[in-house]
């Protein structure tokens, strides 16, 4: 079968700053992919070429239509905002007047999992900074149909930045020859440079080693006889995969960014695999010659890159905005620094986790609310609940309460509530964002409080390390690679694994751990997941039935909603199942890591939850 490359790049969006090598960076990528015997097509704004998202949508669903190809490639290169916690959207040349115009990364991702063609992978060579115009905050499209593929396929993604930052443009000698780092490093990875990343694809049951290319030919003897030794078998043939590029690109582009304040650190969402989809492929003799040909190369210094806020000529300048984020949602410096609500400094939300911050929250004796850094004005549930409100509590008094409520603040934004019977729901805020939840056992829940208390150690560990993720844009995976204290991993293979051990004391744990698992699409471990959070108790988070397929109009969830501004990106997964007001109110989400409406938001919502509509 075919393999193709679908590549985009858009230089020019309206309320944005103009780039210089977006179109550049898709042509160089499309160049490679060319020369790898994968079929081409390009979308690039230039000549006023106007890309459009129904365009693309429809070039793709008539690739899938015609079942020809075995693998794809999506690749992007231009403005890319982040409105949540895998909120990702790219922006198309029609952006900075239509929402329909932005691309919504996650849902489109979601929605190539049910595919047809095996593997599919998107790289976004794109900012993933916090939105600056009220436009950036509402719509979006997938560029996939919804499919119902026979045989599960595998899906991964390469971010040329961390959440919350920038992927840099470097201008070169002029303006002309601007380049994203992230695509002029790929592509030089792809086309063999690194030899210690590229793998055999041997697959004869004696080959129980893969051996990779510089380790496999000696330098010296090649260069003395050329056949001193080959491959086993003449077929077999030399590869580079997703998982080969992990090994060394984001080091190499931290390397090449070293001038930038913060730098730029890639992100690889990796699938597992069940077999090898090559990216690039070289023969055996192709191999040799580039153990010959970088055994011999010079070492380069890596270009000059600048901060925006350096004084700098116009030939030196950065033509993507400059952002930083740790999750309190923090802009450090904008390009043209004016002191309007848009652009100016907001003070520094790092959440320095302390172990004394969980202790702060007092036992309950039935089923309730806490929370720390806000204030409660109400509390929407349908009228037949009755409660008991402070300012920073509420304590349910119906022995059967509903498994939702909406919690209203000061400020006229609310926060949809999973009410989970017999479990108090602690909430943490920092500079008036969300920014962790916990569920304790109440004291009559006698049981399960006292095992809590007996494990509390090992809970907060876990809270700890979520809140870690959190101030890292709740990538589990990626912080929990980061970690090298053995004690706390306990010989978990990954985050989701070391996450859900614990949600029946916490059950905001299996919440986390269904997300860490969704980024790798391991399907099976979220149903796992779910299946023992029902056990427990039968109205799940509803982000969690979601994520598991298990959403239904005749079985109640706790809350009416995704909880995490990560879970409205997967559409497909709630669309036929979400009141239509509640869907009208997801218009008005506010940036973060928690589902919060904003005031018009919570006016729609308020009527429809006191007469029990949801």
């Amino acid at each position: 079968m075919s393999k193709i490359a679908i590549c985009i790049g858009v230089n020019n969006v309206k309320n944005f700053t103009p780039l210089q090598g977006a179109t550049k960076g898709a042509i160089k990528f499309s160049d490679w992919a060319k020369g790898q015997g994968y079929e081409i097509k390009l979308f690039l704004d230039e000549d006023k070429f106007i890309v459009k998202a129904n365009d693309i949508f429809d070039f793709i669903q008539e690739c899938l239509n015609s079942m020809r190809y075995s693998q794809m490639l999506i690749y992007f290169s231009g403005h890319g905002v982040l409105r949540g916690p895998k909120q990702e959207l790219w922006l198309l040349s029609n952006a900075g007047t239509s929402p329909n115009e932005f691309i919504n990364v996650t849902e489109s991702k979601d929605n190539a999992s049910t595919c047809p063609i095996p593997y599919v992978l998107f790289i976004s060579d794109a900012c993933r900074s916090l939105p600056t115009h009220l436009n950036q905050t509402n719509g979006a499209s997938s560029i996939f149909p919804i499919m119902e593929s026979i045989e599960d396929n595998v899906i991964d993604i390469f971010y040329a930045t961390r959440p919350g930052a920038v992927a840099y443009e470097v201008a070169g000698n002029n303006l002309k020859d601007a380049y994203g780092i992230f695509t002029e490093t790929l592509v030089e990875y792809l086309d063999g440079s690194y030899t210690e990343t590229i793998i055999n694809n041997d697959k004869s049951e004696e080959a129980e080693v893969k051996w990779f290319l510089n380790k496999y030919y000696d330098y010296k003897e090649l260069a003395t006889n050329f056949n001193y030794k080959n491959l086993r078998n003449p077929e077999d043939k030399w590869i580079i995969s997703a998982n080969e590029v992990s090994i060394k690109l984001k080091e190499i582009v931290e390397n090449k960014s070293f001038l930038v304040s913060n730098g730029q650190s890639p992100q690889f969402n990796i699938s597992q695999h069940k077999q090898e989809y090559p990216l690039s492929t070289f023969t055996d003799e192709q191999g040799k010659n580039l153990v010959l040909k970088n055994e011999m190369k010079i070492e380069i210094k890596p270009d000059p890159v600048f901060r925006l806020d350096e004084t700098i000529s116009p030939i030196e300048i950065l033509t993507h905005y400059k952002y930083k984020f740790n999750f309190g949602l923090e802009r450090l410096w904008s390009r043209n620094k004016k002191s309007d609500n848009k652009t100016e400094l907001l003070t520094n939300k790092l959440f320095e986790t302390n172990i004394h911050l969980f202790n702060r929250f007092e036992d309950f004796e039935e089923t309730g609310i806490q929370i720390i850094g806000q204030r409660i004005f109400d509390f929407i549930v349908p009228r037949e609940v009755e409660f008991d409100m402070s300012h920073s509590t509420v304590k349910i008094k119906t022995k059967n309460p509903k498994p939702y409520g909406l919690l209203v603040l000061k400020d006229g934004k609310s926060i949809p509530i999973a009410i989970i019977k017999g479990y108090v729901a602690q909430l943490i805020f920092k500079g008036g964002d969300l920014f962790t939840i916990n569920y304790t056992p109440a004291k009559s829940n006698e049981y399960t409080h006292y095992s809590y208390h007996a494990n509390k150690e090992m809970i907060n560990s876990k809270r700890i390390f979520v809140a870690n993720a959190a101030n890292n844009g709740l990538s589990y995976n990626s912080v929990f690679d980061d970690v090298n204290f053995e004690r706390l991993k306990q010989g978990y293979p990954d985050a989701g694994s070391f996450l859900r051990i614990g949600k029946n004391l916490d059950p905001s744990l299996g919440l986390y751990a269904a997300y860490a698992f969704k980024e790798f699409e391991n399907q099976k471990k979220i149903k796992s997941v779910y299946n023992y959070m029902q056990n427990d108790n039968p109205n799940v988070i509803y982000d969690v039935a979601m994520l598991s397929g298990k959403l239904s109009i005749n079985k109640s969830t706790a809350s009416f909603c995704p909880v995490m501004t990560s879970g409205w990106s997967y559409k497909r997964l709630y669309k036929d199942f979400i009141n239509s007001k509640i869907a009208e109110a997801a218009n008005f989400l506010e940036p973060g890591l928690w589902t919060t409406f904003n005031r018009k938001g919570t006016k729609i919502l308020i009527p429809e939850i006191h007469q029990n509509k949801i």
